[in-house]
């Protein structure tokens, strides 16, 4: 089997990114381009209204880049709990 258990677990994991990024775009969108052109003034007018999709595209675009940046982080805290208890018996 050219496909193993690792390919489809990366596919249903960025698969699930795609569709939260989707999500989660929609009420931005419609939120960013009613604020925008009233309280961003300062902005150039092309980021007044911003498309859809290039919502989604920004947004799929920092999840990938924080999640590289948080696996190049070394970790400072490791916190783990054994959970057996022998004093019972």
């Amino acid at each position: 089997m050219v496909l193993g258990l690792d390919w489809l677990t990366a596919f249903i994991k960025i698969s699930f990114q795609i569709v939260f990024a989707i999500v989660t775009a929609i009420p931005f969108y419609f939120a960013w381009n009613a604020v925008a052109s009233t309280y961003f003034k300062f902005l150039p007018e092309v980021w007044w209204k911003v498309p859809f999709w290039d919502i989604v595209a920004i947004l799929l675009c920092a999840k990938f880049v924080g999640e590289i940046i948080n696996n190049l982080t070394p970790k400072i805290i490791s916190i783990s709990q054994d959970n057996t208890n022998n004093s019972g018996k």
